[in-house]
């Protein structure tokens, strides 16, 4: 029997998991190939999130995704390791604890920070490249207002509450935009005049977010600092840094503990050691199919990757990362299968950048929006990527994360989605609601509705009056004229069946009421009476009373069995079963 074809990816981040995710697609009915992912970390880092932590606006697992869920179900091993030699003659990485041999590499390692040698950088600035330095940023964000609170002398304190971030790049802008807003609750939450605090934006050129071309848009960015509070400073060189501050290029000395470095990347140094052929940064050279020009089996993909062609140079962003991975993994598979390669092509949608939670700004090619549209646009792009990498869970957890746990009013819509009561409240209602179904139930049962047809070919709303008869007095149908296409269904499908749907109907009733009275799926009993509600609306069987029904069957949809009800039980043990189903593991059907 023929050995394996072993295909090894050294990365997890987004040039990582792209490849894995197209080698799995192309391999995953091919059992003469093994593909493995080896991190030295099990999650995988949103990067571009990175400033929303470090900034208080989300928790700090709302960037991580699990590299083994990602690929769960899939043709692809993940490994949780840390590789400290590449033999690539020998084809193998060595760890503390194992080899792994490979026929064909996958180099998708990230980059590093770089801090072009300027002096005290290295020791004294915090960096945002990775999950722990946004945790540690974020910690030490809040520890300087808590010192500042019961510091007394003056200069010191102003020390603690001046925050500088070098850097007029994405990461830069962001990580400001989010200081900008964090220091009003942070302020508040430890008894701190926000008046004392002060923001710095530093920039050693001219002008800020060089890839924005619109100037138009710049100003808005320049404007929206003004309005957080934020002091930007341009042609500023920052020339030295220390424990107590930094020095600008023009001789000024800014007394600060916190000094956040965003003003640029560099080859990863795992990489640069390995002896590569390398281009402009120190980036290794690759030709059109992200093969390196020594070794046709090892590939590049990612920030470390110098590739140029009439598109110009590769950039270090995440569509670049991902893209290169993909053409990384497609030439693996042509090498195999012995098929045609592909040629990389440079196809970029443009950029965001979020200046804060509630403001961005965006050229999509050329479609340029600010403000609420343009946070929308990056929330979008967001959605996309997140449903392609582990589909509707981890979507339905960013949605959480951004709009219905967020704290201190830090999203877009501010804290209108994330107001919320204990589901012990929507108690009584639920049990109410649940009664009345089942009241309903019942009568229709005692006016004979599963033997006699009470539903037939006519003016639904005549007789939809005849049902709902007071006395004398019959009650006005909510709606007077039956909408055509409800009516044709009346006459044609429901009349000639009348008794069935009258006994489906019945059940669904009672069946419903007790799940609501109960507290058992709740999330579906409140939706399936809301529709029941609307259905009979539009049939004219019934008056204005009705549409209690229907805005307390929305009130009960949000988990309102969770508070003495079954599904407080029976939903952890649901989820927890179906989350380890092949099928759920494999499609992401399931909510965290």
């Amino acid at each position: 029997m023929a050995e394996k074809k072993q295909i090894l990816i050294l990365g997890g981040g987004y040039a990582g998991v792209a490849a894995g995710k197209k080698l799995h697609k192309i391999f995953k009915n091919d059992d003469s190939v093994e593909i493995t992912l080896i991190d030295k970390k099990p999650y995988h880092t949103l990067m571009t999130e990175l400033h929303e932590v470090a900034g208080h606006r989300t928790e700090p697992d709302a960037i991580q995704i699990d590299l083994r869920t990602i690929f769960a179900g899939r043709k692809v091993k993940v490994v949780t390791d840390s590789i400290t030699n590449v033999d690539l003659e020998g084809k193998k990485l060595v760890s503390d604890k194992k080899t792994y041999k490979f026929d064909y590499l996958v180099l998708a390692c990230g980059s590093d920070s770089n801090s072009f040698g300027i002096e005290g950088v290295d020791e004294h600035a915090f960096t945002l490249w990775s999950y722990e330095d946004a945790v540690k940023l974020r910690a030490h964000v809040e520890k300087m207002f808590q010192l500042a609170a019961i510091e007394e002398d003056e200069a010191v304190r102003k020390q603690l509450l001046t925050f500088a971030v070098v850097g007029g790049g994405f990461t830069g802008v962001e990580m400001v935009g989010e200081l900008g807003e964090a220091k009003d609750h942070l302020a508040v939450k430890y008894g701190v005049d926000k008046k004392e605090v002060t923001i710095y934006n530093i920039e050693a050129t001219p002008r800020i977010l060089n890839t924005l071309k619109d100037e138009k848009q710049i100003a808005k960015v320049e404007n929206r600092y003004k309005k957080l509070g934020i002091e930007l400073l341009k042609n500023a060189a920052l020339v030295k840094a220390t424990e107590d501050g930094f020095e600008l290029k023009d001789g000024r000395f800014i007394k600060t503990k916190t000094l956040v470095w965003g003003a640029g990347i560099k080859v990863s140094n795992f990489i640069g050691k390995l002896g590569l052929e390398a281009g402009r940064g120190g980036r290794v050279l690759v030709n059109k199919y992200m093969q390196t020009l020594k070794y046709e089996n090892v590939f590049m993909a990612g920030d470390n990757t110098h590739y140029e062609d009439k598109d110009g140079f590769l950039p270090q962003i995440v569509e670049a990362a991902e893209q290169s991975g993909h053409t990384a993994a497609v030439n693996i598979g042509a090498l195999i299968n012995k098929t045609e390669m592909h040629e990389h092509k440079q196809n970029y949608h443009g950029f965001m950048v979020s200046i804060g939670s509630k403001y961005a700004v965006s050229d999509n090619n050329g479609l340029k929006f600010n403000g609420f549209f343009a946070v929308m646009v990056k929330h979008m792009v967001n959605f996309y990527y997140l449903f392609l990498v582990s589909g509707l869970a981890q979507l339905s957890e960013y949605v959480m994360n951004e709009f219905f746990r967020i704290k201190n009013r830090r999203s877009v819509f501010g804290g209108h989605f994330a107001k919320a009561s204990p589901n012990f409240w929507m108690l009584p209602l639920r049990m109410f609601l649940g009664v009345m179904w089942l009241i309903e139930g019942i009568n229709k049962i005692d006016e004979g509705w599963l033997v006699e047809a009470k539903m037939y070919a006519s003016d639904a709303v005549t007789q939809a009056s005849e049902w709902v008869e007071e006395g004398t007095t019959a009650v006005k149908p909510l709606i007077e004229t039956v909408p055509g296409v409800v009516q044709w269904g009346i006459d044609n499908i429901i009349a000639p069946h009348a008794v069935l749907f009258q006994t489906g109907m019945v059940f669904m009733e009672i069946i419903f009421g007790l799940m609501l009275i109960g507290g058992l799926f709740t999330f579906i009993a409140g939706i399936m009476t809301t529709i029941m509600t609307v259905g009979i609306t539009l049939t004219g069987m019934s008056d204005a009373s009705i549409l209690w029904f229907f805005f307390a069957g929305i009130a009960v949809i949000g988990g309102s069995g969770s508070a003495f009800g079954m599904d407080y039980y029976v939903l952890p043990w649901l989820k927890k079963w179906w989350k380890k189903t092949p099928l759920a593991r494999k499609s992401y059907l399931y909510f965290h």
